[in-house]
């Protein structure tokens, strides 16, 4: 075996899109196990270096074709049994339950552990699909183990029919030696605002404009807001933003790089991240990972009482919690915030501690290590 590290293969499928560096400081933090990384596409390679990557793209012609065809019809990656015999690999981790699903045929072949981590709509949205649930039957069956957010989602997988034993809350972490902790204070009579999240209906962004707009006409606020992120409800976001005359005050920022969003958020005071539960059962499943990000950075924030944002967020202490779809119970969550611009920094505090002490990237490295140390001893 090349080394004294084991080798562990994580599957994603794209590998990786800039908003997801949750993901890659899975990678980049252990210290005793070696990452590869098997994807069918190949994404950011300049952002995201560190690991040595096979992607279906740079299969020769025919074996694209074939890998297509198979991946098709028969729903899982025909390859991948070659790579990981060839890395000499000693363990699988599939990163959302249907690149679990797709590794199965390798994980069977080569007769390797395999550890999935569920994420959100792995967990609700794909349940509803019976193409799914009877891939997902088999998944629970013969994965080894099944990783979650937090106490929420653990509940959706063992309802989904995953047993009980098989799943294991691990919360994800990030690199506080990259975040900054500068605590918030109000500056020149002008509150910021962040919104940073892919414009999808279960991030609930709609809500969250609404209760901002509730929230300017009860006072004479100046505010700027700042919305990160792009996806199919673009048009209906714009939409609002014109009817509330948020439009005004909004900059839209497209997707940003990990160090771009750190220094816009750098920049605002508060965050607003108001998930809800879309009409086809979408769900967050766990957090978003901007609430940690936030946290840690000093942010005071706002969330909706969604999947495992609880568990990310103290209500009271390091943020504010609201119903889900709740425009007036957010907007007055905001407006005690905006009202009492003192109590920021103590609330940043709280929230750099807080993420200190649950979600540092080195710490869950070490236990997702442990982790991979019962798998394969």
């Amino acid at each position: 075996m090349p080394g004294s590290h084991k080798t562990v293969a994580h599957c994603a499928t794209p590998y990786l899109q800039l908003n997801n560096g949750w993901l890659y400081a899975q990678l980049t933090h252990l210290n005793r196990y070696r990452p590869i990384v098997l994807t069918q596409e190949h994404l950011n390679p300049e952002r995201f270096s560190g690991a040595k990557v096979y992607s279906a793209e740079a299969y020769p012609p025919l074996r694209r074709f074939s890998n297509r065809l198979v991946r098709r019809w028969c729903g899982m990656y025909p390859y991948y049994s070659e790579i990981l015999t060839r890395e000499h690999t000693d363990l699988i981790h599939a990163h959302f339950g249907h690149q679990g699903c797709r590794c199965l045929r390798a994980k069977l072949k080569t007769e390797l552990p395999m550890v999935t981590s569920f994420y959100g709509f792995d967990v609700s949205r794909d349940q509803n699909d019976p193409k799914w649930k009877k891939m997902y039957h088999q998944l629970f069956a013969e994965g080894d183990l099944f990783l979650v957010e937090g106490g929420a989602m653990a509940q959706r997988l063992v309802e989904a029919g995953c047993h009980p034993d098989k799943v294991r809350v691990h919360r994800l972490g990030v690199s506080l030696s990259d975040i900054e902790f500068q605590p918030r204070a109000q500056a020149y009579g002008v509150i910021s605002f962040l919104i940073c999240a892919p414009f999808r209906e279960k991030k609930g962004i709609p809500f969250a404009l609404r209760a901002l707009e509730q929230v300017r006409a009860s006072r004479p606020l100046a505010c700027k807001l700042t919305l990160v992120g792009d996806g199919p409800e673009r048009e209906a976001i714009v939409s609002v933003l014109k009817e509330t005359s948020l439009s005004e005050v909004t900059t839209l920022r497209g997707w940003l790089s990990y160090p771009d969003l750190l220094e816009e958020m750098a920049s605002c005071h508060l965050l607003l991240q108001t998930s809800v539960t879309a009409d086809d059962g979408d769900t967050e499943g766990g957090a978003p990972v901007i609430l940690l990000d936030a946290q840690a950075s000093g942010m005071p924030v706002v969330a909706s009482r969604h999947a495992d944002i609880p568990e990310y967020v103290v209500d009271g202490k390091t943020g504010y919690l609201a119903p889900e779809r709740d425009v007036e119970a957010l907007a007055d969550r905001i407006l005690e915030l905006v009202d009492h611009p003192e109590v920021w920094p103590t609330m940043g505090k709280a929230g750099r501690d807080h993420v200190t002490e649950h979600f540092n990237a080195t710490t869950q490295s070490e236990k997702l290590e442990q982790i991979y140390d019962e798998l394969c001893p």
